[in-house]
């Protein structure tokens, strides 16, 4: 029984050994055969990129600074009101959107009760210069004519007129009578009278209306907004850096946000304060038009700097190192520039020369020395 187990195992071995043998020897024939007959290299294809390209043509670029606001009026008013009474109605009804001419009553308070109170100083001015005139009559006869005239256009109905010239030594009797302060007292009087009706200071519209007729009005109250039309102010706020190139008349364009309409307006003021927190500066454009409205907001567009000898390309065209691709002899090469502005889009720039090419658009994978077709795009100006 042992003698058959040890033949067996003799045998497995034997048959691990012969198959190990076959395996090696295959792997070196097929070696072989696959070096005797090496399949044909193909050689890689050269590639040449089709670029876009521009000519350099430097000259003069002027930086315009992109600002917006919204729209006011240049002459506005707050109507108040300096005495207290009713409001009355008049036409035309004091309503928003309601125009005015120059001169026109905005606003009329009931006035009854305090011009009785004038009428009756009027009357008591009047009885104190007649009580004066008998001795006006016996000291001074040439004066006595002149206020004996003076009393038949007094009237208590009406305005008081000026009191007459007088000499010296009237003016003293007159004044010692008491005439000449109840005059002055009664034309401060007349003065608050005329608060009772407001007028317009110019041609305008009324934007608010804080009250309607039959409302109570007292001294102080605001009674509502009054713009005069077609003159408008926009207000844009600009580093402190850009206003010191920006004078006084500019000229400025401006644009609708909405119907992108474009209008032309001027620099008519710059603060001299600058804002602590945005190191900005107010600067103030007017602009006239009768197709503006108040609160439109508007774009502006201000030149502020201008540079010579330079050209404006694509940012993108930079790298952080600032340097940009020419096209010399179908290759690319690496130039070194000066940047002189950034703008959102464009890098004014210098160090080129007139007539130099310059890639038009961002190459991927560009390097010193690669070769590409040339293909103008246009000039750069």
């Amino acid at each position: 029984m042992s003698k058959n187990t040890s033949l067996k195992t003799v045998r497995k071995w034997i048959l691990f050994i012969l198959g190990f043998v076959v395996i090696a020897l295959s792997f070196q024939l097929s070696k072989k055969i696959a070096n005797s007959n090496p399949p044909p290299r193909r050689q890689a294809e050269k590639v040449v990129k089709n670029v876009f390209t521009k000519e350099v043509k430097n000259g003069s670029y002027n930086v315009q600074i992109p600002s917006n606001g919204l729209l006011e009026a240049y002459q506005r008013i707050k109507i108040t009101s300096r005495v207290q009474g009713l409001m009355q109605t008049i036409n035309p009804l004091f309503k928003s959107g309601q125009s005015y001419r120059k001169g026109q009553v905005l606003v009329q308070i009931a006035s009854s009760e305090f011009n009785s109170n004038v009428i009756a100083q009027r009357a008591s001015l009047y009885n104190l210069i007649t009580s004066v005139m008998p001795d006006l009559q016996l000291d001074f006869p040439q004066a006595y004519q002149i206020w004996k005239t003076y009393l038949k256009e007094f009237d208590v109905e009406k305005v008081t007129p000026p009191l007459p010239d007088m000499d010296e030594d009237v003016r003293l009797f007159i004044s010692g009578r008491g005439i000449i302060s109840s005059y002055y007292s009664l034309q401060n009087l007349e003065k608050i009278l005329t608060f009772y009706i407001i007028r317009a200071p110019f041609d305008g519209v009324l934007v608010a209306a804080n009250v309607t007729e039959g409302s109570l009005i007292r001294p102080g109250q605001e009674l509502g907004d009054f713009i005069a039309p077609d003159h408008y102010e926009l207000k844009v706020a600009l580093p402190k850096s850009y206003v010191e190139k920006i004078d006084v008349g500019a000229t400025v364009e401006l644009k609708s946000i909405d119907t992108q309409k474009k209008y032309t307006g001027t620099v008519s003021r710059i603060n001299a304060k600058v804002n602590t927190e945005t190191q900005s500066v107010e600067v103030f454009i007017r602009v006239s038009s009768s197709e503006l409205k108040e609160g439109v907001y508007l774009e502006a567009l201000i030149g502020a700097l201008e540079f010579n000898d330079v050209v404006a390309l694509d940012r993108g065209l930079l790298n952080g190192d600032q340097e940009l691709y020419l096209v010399e002899d179908d290759k690319l090469v690496l130039k070194k520039v000066e940047v002189a502005h950034f703008t959102d889009s464009h890098a004014v720039v210098r160090g080129l020369k007139d007539g130099v090419v310059v890639i038009a658009q961002p190459i991927i994978g560009a390097y010193q020395g690669m070769e590409v077709i040339s293909t103008p795009f246009n000039t750069v100006k």
